[in-house]
């Protein structure tokens, strides 16, 4: 039987792979005492799996969430093993282990990893089985190794014509030592990655045998909606079970935290008596929380005397003496949540003796550390089957889900429950990227060059959701105080040579739930930060481009998308009619992006007509996959730049679903062109840098066209669109 291409569909998933026989499994990582774990375990946590029939499995780390992450990675395996391309297959692992953790030490997809991270670990891996199956054939056919090579599953002897397949060498390559230092492929003989190939999982999602979370089905399977408190902080205070009880369906009501989750057997009857459930939830100080209350805390920051320095090079009290033309500007964000396309879900069976989940996830050990801690589940007992994911942006980093979902299914003697979120449910009660505001000081000479730059930015720490304890930090390393990379990033990192340049970041603790959204910090601090560097050029009556690269001399990636978006924009030559310009570069996740942003505003009406998009993320494996990605993101970033923010009332959100929180639509969508620039540089992340450059672009082509600067998003609350 031909293998299929791409093992991850429902009758694989829901049927679970009984492997049979011989195999040859090679692990990322060898170390006796990962092996020794991997053993106790009894689980198989091979990167690259051939049994005796050839099938050659790849068990890949990262969620396949729509980045094309599985193909980008299975690319850099099949190139450097000799695997044929097309009968691969590819699964994940059920159990969160050391080899499949990032630096971080969590298996998570998140930060653009899975491709700058994976490769060369990969790669070497690949190389690593390659040899062994060489060396089994070499004594075979009783020649030395280096005449033979690897091609499309077959060991080839090309001075006889003889070829073994894969498979045949199995048991003898399983008898060898893996080599400690394996060769890597030369660079000339790298044929599938740096060219497009079509994604692995398309032909699934076309055809609709691919599995999402809410696709699964499990014998004698249950339904669950829940039913959580409206603000933020409060828990259930009290609840009838007995007022649904009689309710069509209805099996059960199972507390959780903050709320309830409603057990029956068809989801639409859960959610009809979740919505009548008799509930009552606990008072707290955040009920009257509003966004006005919220915007004053913020704006106290800005004022505030005491706020220690995060970022410092040069003089810091030259950021505030040095003499010079001074321009000034103050700038804000808004909540965003995140309206994945699949809402949050989870299936789960559940008992002392075993948990096993069915989720689309990006956290598979934030899973395991949750269900650690609000359940005692010992991670040997605990099984994560990752689907497909609808979405995740940060979102589905989270494991609440799974929380309630094992609660549900315990409640109910451990039949299987799905339980799934409404959309109003994953808007009001979900998580956010937070608000924040920005001030931003700078001193211009007499050339018009910034020779000194203090930024207070006020708001919460993202980096406190996940146990980051900044002032921990700080005394460990020598750091200064305050210092939160997921705040920070894109001003603390920023990449031009401003002599004197301090970072000050004003803590404001919120009783709202931050999570991660796509690019995180360098969304807003991008929007700040490049916005303010055009009122700098405009200031000093320069190009906003030439202002730019003159502030990044030595920056050669800096200065190359910065060359090669002008030169796709025509940057040099007069904008067409009624059409203006904007610019903006960020440097993220390892990759830097430039982006021109063309706009029309007439009678108060703006639309943005093209996008261009230059990257250089290092060598592009998949480049039409890069290509997609920036288009991707210059359509999220554009739908949450122009209309979209969550604002508070009464403790809760006011926001719900699609209506109130819009989406980009296809008539809104510009015309976008990407271009890659390869100039050696080494491999960045692709999923995430697209989004910053594109707020401040925005709002730069904006003040371009009416020279008003829109210091506030979204853009809807100042223009109509």
């Amino acid at each position: 039987m031909t293998p299929q291409r791409f093992s991850m569909t429902r009758r694989a998933f829901l049927a679970g792979a009984v492997a049979t026989g011989a195999a040859l499994v090679v692990p990322l990582r060898l170390s006796a005492a990962w092996a020794q774990q991997a053993e106790n375990a009894g689980i198989s946590q091979a990167f690259i799996r051939i049994d005796t029939s050839g099938q050659v499995t790849f068990v890949l780390p990262t969620s396949e969430m729509g980045q094309g992450a599985h193909t980008g990675q299975a690319q850099i395996l099949a190139e450097e093993l000799g695997a044929d391309w097309s009968s691969i297959a590819v699964e994940m692992p059920t159990q969160p282990a050391p080899a499949y953790r990032i630096p971080s030490g969590q298996m998570r997809s998140v930060g653009s990893f899975g491709i700058r991270l994976w490769h060369d670990p990969l790669r070497r891996a690949a190389a690593q089985t390659r040899e062994m199956l060489t060396q089994a054939a070499a004594a075979r056919l009783g020649v030395e190794p280096a005449t033979l090579q690897a091609e499309n599953g077959y060991i080839v002897h090309a001075d006889s014509g003889e070829t073994l397949p894969f498979g045949d060498l199995v048991e003898d390559a399983m008898a060898l030592p893996v080599p400690a230092e394996p060769t890597l492929r030369p660079d000339g003989e790298r044929t599938l990655t740096g060219r497009t190939v079509a994604r692995l999982d398309a032909p699934l999602k076309v055809t609709g045998e691919a599995l999402f979370g809410v696709d699964v089905e499990r014998e004698g399977m249950l339904y669950g909606a829940v039913r959580l408190a409206p603000v933020f902080s409060a828990d259930v205070e009290t609840f009838d079970a007995s007022s649904v009880a009689e309710m069509p369906g209805v099996v059960a009501v199972v507390r959780v935290p903050s709320g309830a989750v409603v057990v029956a057997d068809s989801w639409w009857q859960a959610k009809r008596a979740a919505d009548a459930l008799e509930i009552t939830f606990t008072q707290t100080p955040a009920d009257t929380l509003s966004t006005d209350d919220i915007n004053a805390l913020l704006r106290e920051g800005l004022d505030r005397t005491d706020v220690p320095i995060t970022t410092l090079r040069g003089d810091a009290e030259a950021t505030l003496a040095a003499d010079g033309q001074v321009v000034e500007a103050e700038y804000s964000v808004p909540f965003l949540t995140h309206m994945c396309m699949e809402p949050i879900n989870c299936t789960a069976e559940s008992s002392e003796e075993r948990t096993e989940l069915w989720i689309g996830t990006q956290g598979q050990d934030v899973i395991r550390m949750t269900l650690e801690r609000a359940m005692q589940v010992p991670a040997e007992r605990l099984f994560i089957n990752t689907t497909f994911l609808g979405g995740g942006f940060g979102r589905k980093t989270h494991g609440e889900i799974a929380v309630q979902a094992a609660l549900a299914s315990r409640g109910v003697g451990g039949r299987p429950v799905k339980v799934l979120w409404a959309r109003e449910d994953d808007v009001r009660q979900g998580q956010y990227r937070q608000t924040m505001m920005c001030r931003l000081r700078a001193v211009l000479d007499d050339g018009g060059n910034i020779t000194a730059m203090h930024i207070r930015l006020s708001g919460p720490q993202m980096g406190l959701e996940y146990g980051f304890d900044p002032e921990e930090r700080a005394q460990a390393t020598g750091n200064l105080a305050n210092f939160d990379p997921f705040s920070l990033g894109g001003l603390s990192d920023m990449r031009y040579e401003i002599p004197n340049f301090v970072v000050e970041h004003a803590v404001v603790d919120l009783p709202i739930p931050l999570c991660p959204w796509r690019a995180i910090s360098h969304t807003y601090n991008g929007f700040f930060f490049e916005s303010f560097m055009d009122e700098c050029a405009a200031a000093a009556g320069r190009d906003p481009l030439e202002f730019r690269s003159s502030h990044c001399p030595g920056q050669t990636r800096m200065l190359a998308v910065l060359e090669r978006v002008a030169e796709m924009s025509h940057w040099s030559e007069p904008a067409p009619e009624g059409v203006s310009r904007g610019l903006a570069v960020v440097e993220s996740y390892g990759s830097y992006v430039a982006q021109v942003v063309e706009a029309r505003a007439d009678d108060g009406d703006f639309h943005v007509d093209r996008v261009y998009v230059a990257i250089d993320c290092g060598r592009a494996i998949n480049p039409g996959q890069v290509e997609a990605q920036m288009e991707g993101s210059v359509v999220d970033a554009l739908g949450a730049a122009l209309s979209q923010k969550v604002t508070i009332r009464d403790g809760r959100a006011e926001q719900s679903n699609f209506h109130d929180y819009a989406l980009l639509r296809i008539g809104e969508a510009p015309a976008v062109s990407v271009d890659i620039v390869e100039i050696g540089s080494p491999l960045g992340g692709v999923g995430e840098p697209g989004i910053p450059p594109l707020a401040p672009a925005l709002a730069n082509a904006l003040f371009a066209a009416t020279q008003q600067r829109v210091r506030h998003l979204p853009l809807s609350d100042h223009v109509q669109g």
